[in-house]
């Protein structure tokens, strides 16, 4: 628990200075005046009141079509959960194609790099759009983790492994968090590459052994959640997912506009 817990607290550092990194200090005050709080408190305050914000704004009406559709298939796929994973697990052609790297692209720590990686570069290039982007990228991957985090805690499901907190999958939420920011704000051109890529480091969660198919459907959707509050600005770059019933079996369809 307490390594989760640290893992938690590392994210939110990462979202502090790109934040209120535009920021302006406080015009100085009366002399008789209380004393403003110093920048590095004020800096926390809206940090923590940015995260505030944007995990109230995952339970939405925007937001329902996406938790809707993704409950529907997990409850689909909920009977096949161990012969799912299972059959996944014991693939070698898989195991080759995807053990290691995919657990790593997946991984907290890779993922909030990446994302401070993208904002410096803005920063250093002083292009104003990539900068906003990996603000984005790491608001995101914090609430994608603050989220997951509190349900595994809740929920308490054993991995296929025998180890503990499978319920949902982190890297379903960290990759689909990613690809709904970049979707939001680079439109169809990005979601196609940035969706598909995280479907399949998600996915490779089952021959890991790590996760069942339904901690990734709802890993996914909790991901797309927080790339959504993430980017409230740019809400008219939205995708829609819907389930649809097919001779074999159920499959999610999407659009992005």
């Amino acid at each position: 628990m307490t390594i989760q817990l640290v893992r938690i607290a590392v994210l939110a550092c990462f979202i502090l200075s790109p934040l209120t990194a535009g920021a302006q200090d406080a015009p100085a005050e009366n002399p008789g005046a209380t004393p403003a709080a110093p920048p590095s408190q004020r800096k926390i305050e809206k940090a923590a009141r940015t995260i505030a914000h944007d995990l109230k704004s995952m339970i939405s009406s925007e937001n329902v079509t996406v938790m809707s559709s993704a409950t529907a298939l997990a409850l689909v796929a909920w009977p096949f959960d161990k012969t799912l994973t299972n059959s996944a697990s014991c693939s070698t052609f898989l195991k080759t194609s995807f053990d290691g790297w995919a657990r790593i692209v997946g991984q907290e720590w890779f993922l909030a790099a990446g994302a401070a990686a993208t904002y410096a570069y803005g920063r250093i290039a002083d292009k104003s759009e990539v900068t906003a982007v990996g603000v984005d990228l790491i608001e995101a991957e914090v609430v994608a983790g603050i989220t997951t985090h509190v349900l595994k805690y809740a929920t308490q499901r054993t991995r296929p492994d025998g180890e503990e907190f499978s319920f949902p999958s982190g890297h379903a939420a960290g990759m689909f968090a990613a690809a709904t920011v970049l979707q939001r704000h680079y439109g169809l051109k990005a979601a196609v590459p940035a969706y598909a890529f995280a479907t399949i480091v998600s996915t490779a969660r089952l021959q890991a052994n790590s996760h069942y198919p339904t901690d990734v459907i709802m890993g996914a959707a909790f991901g797309i959640l927080a790339g959504r509050s993430a980017t409230l600005d740019l809400g008219s770059r939205r995708i829609h997912m819907s389930p649809v019933i097919t001779p074999s079996g159920v499959s999610i369809t999407g659009a992005v506009y």
